[in-house]
């Protein structure tokens, strides 16, 4: 038994690696660790967007970004979770998240679709028919 802890201490030099540092970070395969906290911020033409859904795939959470287009998934989301992203007038998207750094979703307006200016519910998605 003396011989073989001198033995496995020489291969970890050898091989360049301790044991504290053979887990492997997120986005390197398999996550050793889940994330802290998955953040994000959903806009469109680099201005934010309030009132959107993001839900994970294969839960029932259920998110709605706030006035500054920002969302926080829960701590119980352990690993790297596939988010679907709806607006009312936006095309709908579905990423899964690959870090624990925060992502910015860019949403795109659906064709026909026009935002209007000016009125009573200034911002308000009408749907233009055509």
């Amino acid at each position: 038994m003396k011989q073989l802890i001198p033995l496995l201490l020489v291969s970890w030099l050898v091989a360049g690696t301790s044991p504290a540092s053979a887990q492997t970070t997120p986005g390197s395969g398999s996550p050793a660790q889940p994330c802290a906290a998955y953040t994000g911020r959903v806009a469109a033409n680099e201005k934010p967007l309030a009132g959107v859904s993001v839900s994970v795939k294969g839960t029932n959470i259920i998110l709605i970004t706030n006035q500054e287009g920002f969302f926080a998934l829960p701590p119980k989301v352990t690993q790297l979770p596939t988010l679907s992203v709806n607006a009312a007038g936006y095309a709908p998207q579905e990423l899964t998240l690959t870090s624990c750094m925060p992502v910015v979703i860019e949403m795109q307006l659906l064709p026909g679709t026009r935002i209007k200016k000016h009125g009573k519910r200034k911002g308000f998605i009408m749907n233009a028919g055509y």
